[in-house]
């Protein structure tokens, strides 16, 4: 086992990476050479700081080799050295990351669903989270567990983290039960629809009145599910005044 570095934002810890083991799982989890509680990463530790930072979710990158050693993990690194003494070791399993969004803002739910659309989705799938996060159904609370998080395999070896709705009807279910607006259960009726590919009727799915934001997003949804997304504009017509009739 050869210690990896690794960092919680402010040491520079070392890891005992499990990528190379047979059966192992990309090094999605490992061995802590120290017992911080707060040392949360996963993965290639530099490119999810880098996720992180790109996402928002910290506000300041994080460059590993500039930050200083763990004095704990540099000992224990030590000892590892020495079957003697290895042997005795009790090191700490990673964290492994969340299979779900359990935790994330609406905004951080919007960014990895998008992320998925970018690296390759069905047109389906593409339209029923363009009006998804249209919505305020990702800010409610509890939403993020019908997120999944997946680990892509990237360029250069390295993990993109994406989000993928688990089940369209739960989130059906989930509108209704949420205090959103009515809007907010039509769009999400008609999302599940084109996911899919179930009939809907769109008089319903389109009646939002005189909401023209609505109306709209809707209208590119159907499109992008048709596989038009990108071959259209819509422009919207000023309304026509209609012309009143001279009195006798």
């Amino acid at each position: 086992m050869t210690p990896r570095p690794c960092t919680d934002g402010t040491l520079r810890h070392l890891s005992v990476d499990l990528d190379d083991v047979p059966g192992g799982d990309g090094g999605s989890s490992g061995y802590t050479l120290c017992s911080s509680p707060e040392r949360r990463v996963h993965a290639e530790d530099t490119y999810a700081i880098g996720i992180a930072y790109d996402m928002g979710l910290r506000d300041d990158y994080i460059d590993i080799d500039e930050l200083p050693a763990c004095a704990e993990c540099l000992r224990v690194a030590e000892l590892l050295k020495d079957p003697r003494t290895a042997s005795r070791l009790r090191l700490h399993l990673r964290p492994r990351r969340p299979d779900v969004a359990t935790g994330y803002t609406g905004d951080q739910i919007r960014s990895v669903l998008r992320t998925d659309i970018a690296t390759g989705a069905s047109a389906g799938r593409r339209a029923a989270v363009h009006l998804l996060g249209f919505t305020s159904i990702p800010d409610q609370p509890g939403f993020g567990g019908l997120v999944g998080l997946l680990d892509l395999p990237w360029d250069m070896g390295d993990t993109v983290l994406m989000g993928q709705v688990t089940d369209w009807s739960a989130v059906v279910a989930f509108a209704t039960t949420n205090d959103v607006p009515d809007r907010d259960r039509k769009l999400i009726a008609l999302a599940a629809s084109l996911h899919d590919e179930q009939p809907i009727d769109l008089a319903t799915a389109l009646g939002h009145g005189d909401d023209r934001a609505a109306f709209r997003r809707a209208i590119e949804a159907v499109m992008i599910a048709a596989g038009q997304g990108d071959r259209w504009e819509l422009t919207e017509r000023p309304p026509t005044e209609r012309p009143r009739r001279a009195r006798a």
